[in-house]
């Protein structure tokens, strides 16, 4: 068959090329796809989306040059084309041009802000300290989802005027000659204020008072893994709520959250953060797309947002913890350079230091790290209860601290607790959890070892075995799992009696909580060691008796109102229990007292109370003083590796205060890895005319050579390379010029990096440059000190110096 002059002329179709291509690339055989979609392009050059598939096909064969060509070209063809710029990215961090690739995620997200990837990819950029726009970043962040919960934007003279302008280009040129005079004076008044702005700017800085920042990092945390707050997350919801929602003349209040990947403090939106807490409140279903998206939402800003910049003279209040974020401290030494803020901690209990046998290894350790931190950074601290101010009182003076007992303010947690905006019937309640009103006792607390769950349990068995189940209430215990919590719930399942008359419930909602405090027979505390004692307070709120022991803080807590038994008195204990369950004029009356008499006082009274103690410590705009570096004891050897202690003693000392700038990642176990730009150590010496020594312990890499520099005061004194995983004790000769002015800076640099996030698929984001493992200073002539430090080096027996 012979072909027409026609047939032979016509030019080949690129459709059938292109599904030749798509069909290749399904098959994921991206040499026959690239080979297509190619010949494809030679009839249709002008086909943008087309040089998009080549650029991913070239890709996904290693062609990576070819793909790079091909996403560009794609670009002048359509450049706001959302995916190309995704497409780009993710083809730039395979070539390790995260900037780049960042540059392109952001504009990925800007132009489909459906699209969710970029988003994703931008935090894990953040995550790794990818320098990127992040005014845009926290736009995209906004955008993603969370504009229902961002601020309002303020209205500014400068908006107003271009409103105005817009309005009278809309009207017609009769109305505006009509309207001539009008028009003249609105324009000379916008004219006057935009003249006055940046004064009317600067005074309402002047006047807005203390610049109040509550750092949220541990209730940001708990949030990504629960969502019913417990006592000390309970706590931060309702005091700073109440100054948000009802603010206090003299305060500006700020929100702020710390995150450890990025190593830096960010901003959450009021609104943001009073969504959340009203959210958390509701239900403790943490797979609920309304929480799962408000997270997301918090998540997104922490990654995306840039460094929060507090106000001169600020004071940063953290009313939860920071003892597991290892890098807190060196960052409060920061903000305290830069902006000269004050620091307040708030300190609910000092449990793992005074009954650690109450706690797992590792918290007890972090708390330890934390405590030698804390009296060296807090400027006053805040606490729940005088029992907690002693305890705190007593630990500093066991570390060789000293801490005025006026710079310690009492804030007594007796808030109310009644959320009368949000119920359920109580019949629904009752239901929900198979009880009856009045036939069973309340025991409200995290199960773990100190709440003293396993002697109300063998209370309740010799009840049992004195008066029948019959006449013995159901204890409904509401609680988490928390630690050290086998033996209790081994309790449960190995004893039938006791199975039958004891209920666990998690994940109570507010208004079932409360419904339960209102139905209950009277409710229990029988803690051995308490901060405050939330649940104590919250029984009085629902006119409920209660029975606690006289543990800790618990008679603070319960006052006149509470029935006591002596901690560790199982006889008085079950005494007084039959008594509240048995006779019940005597419970009516105990119940009469706390109706008539008990009166709780409202949340934001807290927050006033704390924001008067911040105004008369700090008033407004005065700034703290730039703190001092740290003097090492010479002779001493100092270990940068995670405190590992598990009791305090007086000569304990943290290297971790000696660190500066902000080249240093959280300490690991076996020392402190610095970041690429690498890390300064900061010394107080004294001066003199003695020479120093200097014995610095470095770390490579794990499979790289690490070429480094040690400088002291900026001039370099030595320059090596250490090869992998090899570990190098650096001598260096300090003479007195360098510090004369009584302080040595020692900036330590490694020319490399290892990323974790190759080896734990993303889990570690941290670029870890040259790792230090101690130091010791000492006088040059101490030969003592000299041949000590060198022995314990050969012995392995450092941490005896």
């Amino acid at each position: 068959m012979s072909l027409s002059p026609k047939a032979l002329f016509r030019k080949p179709k690129a459709q059938p090329l292109i599904r030749a291509g798509d069909q290749a690339r399904d098959a994921r055989n991206w040499l026959a796809a690239a080979e297509a979609y190619s010949r494809a392009l030679k009839i249709k050059p002008e086909r943008a989306d087309i040089w998009v598939q080549l650029g991913h096909a070239k890709k996904e064969s290693g062609d990576l040059t070819g793909a790079e060509a091909a996403y560009l070209h794609s670009l002048t063809l359509a450049p706001r084309v959302a995916d190309t710029h995704l497409q780009l990215g993710h083809l730039r961090r395979l070539q390790k041009r995260l900037e780049d690739a960042a540059a392109h995620f952001l504009d990925a997200a800007e132009l489909d802000p459906g699209l969710q990837y970029p988003v994703d990819a931008l935090m894990q950029l953040s995550a790794q300290g990818v320098a990127m726009d992040m005014t845009r970043a926290r736009a995209v962040a906004t955008r993603a989802g969370q504009t229902a919960f961002a601020p309002p934007q303020d209205v500014t003279i400068e908006m107003v005027a271009q409103q105005l302008d817009a309005a009278l280009a809309r009207l017609a040129p009769a109305i505006r000659e009509e309207n001539a005079a009008l028009i003249q004076a609105l324009m000379g008044g916008v004219a006057a204020a935009e003249k006055l702005a940046p004064q009317m700017a600067a005074a309402a800085d002047r006047d807005a008072g203390l610049h109040l920042v509550f750092d949220i990092s541990d209730l940001a945390g708990y949030f990504n893994v629960a969502r019913l707050p417990t006592g000390i997350q309970r706590v931060q919801i309702e005091v700073i709520s109440s100054l948000l929602q009802s603010p206090r003349a003299g305060l500006d209040v700020a929100v702020c959250t710390f995150s450890k990947e990025r190593d830096l403090w960010v901003e959450v939106p009021g609104a943001l953060f009073l969504r959340l807490c009203a959210l958390s409140l509701e239900s403790g279903d943490v797979q609920d797309p309304t929480w799962k998206t408000a997270v997301k939402g918090l998540k997104v800003l922490t990654d995306l947002s840039p460094e929060f910049a507090f106000r001169r003279g600020a004071c940063l209040v953290n009313l939860g913890t920071s003892w597991w974020l290892q890098n807190y401290f060196l960052h409060v030494r920061k903000a305290k350079a830069l902006y000269g803020i004050h620091y307040v901690p708030f300190v609910h209990d000092m449990i793992p230091i005074m009954t650690p046998e109450h706690c797992v290894k590792e918290l007890t350790q972090d708390f330890i790290s934390w405590a030698l931190g804390v009296f060296a950074h807090a400027d006053h601290f805040l606490t729940n209860s005088e029992a907690s101010k002693r305890d705190l009182l007593t630990v500093a003076d066991q570390l060789g601290q000293t801490v005025d007992p006026s710079n310690v303010h009492v804030v007594r947690l007796d808030a109310d607790f009644r959320k009368p905006s949000i119920s359920v019937p109580l019949s629904q309640t009752l239901a929900r959890y198979g009880l009856s009103e009045g036939g069973y006792v309340l025991f409200v607390s995290t199960i773990e070892s100190r709440k003293n769950h396993l002697n109300a349990f063998k209370a309740w068995l010799e009840l049992i075995q004195r008066h029948g189940a019959d006449k013995v209430p159901r204890l409904v215990c509401v609680g988490n799992r928390g630690w050290l919590n086998d033996a209790v719930f081994s309790k449960l399942e190995t004893n039938r009696d006791l199975a039958a008359k004891v209920m666990i419930v998690s994940g109570v909602s507010d208004p079932d909580l409360a419904n339960l405090y209102r139905a209950s027979a009277f409710t229990l505390y029988p803690s051995t060691y308490e901060g405050w004692g939330l649940p104590v307070t919250e029984s009085f709120c629902y006119g409920k008796a209660a029975l606690l022991s006289d543990a800790s803080s618990l008679p603070e807590a319960g006052g006149d109102f509470a029935d006591y038994f002596r901690v560790g008195d199982q006889a008085e204990f079950v005494a007084r229990l039959e008594r509240l369950m048995l006779d019940l004029p005597y419970r009516r009356s105990r119940e009469q007292n706390i109706v008539e008499h008990f009166q709780p006082r409202p949340w934001r009274e807290l927050g006033v109370e704390i924001g008067d103690q911040m105004l008369a410590w700090f008033p407004a705009g005065q700034a703290d003083a730039l703190p001092a570096a740290h003097a090492p004891t010479l002779g001493r050897y100092y270990s940068m590796r995670r405190v590992d202690a598990l009791a305090i003693h007086r000569s304990m000392e943290s290297a971790e205060r000696f660190r500066s700038g902000q080249g240093w990642w959280f300490p690991d176990d076996w020392g402190n890895w610095t970041k690429p730009q690498g890390g300064q150590l900061t010394l107080r010496l004294q001066p003199g005319d003695t020479p120093l020594r200097l014995y610095v312990g470095l770390r490579g890499l794990a499979e790289l050579d690490q070429p480094y520099q040690i400088a002291l005061g900026g001039m370099v004194v030595q320059a090596d390379t250490l090869e992998p995983q090899e570990t190098r004790w650096a001598a260096i000769r300090i003479q007195p010029d360098v510090f004369a002015t009584g302080e040595l800076t020692v900036s330590l640099k490694g020319g490399a990096f290892d990323d974790f996030a190759i080896g734990t698929k993303g889990v570690d984001t941290r670029k870890g440059g040259l790792g230090v493992v101690g130091f010791m200073i000492c006088e040059e002539s101490d030969l003592l000190s000299r041949a000590d430090f060198m022995e314990a080096l050969t012995l392995d027996q450092l941490d005896t110096l």
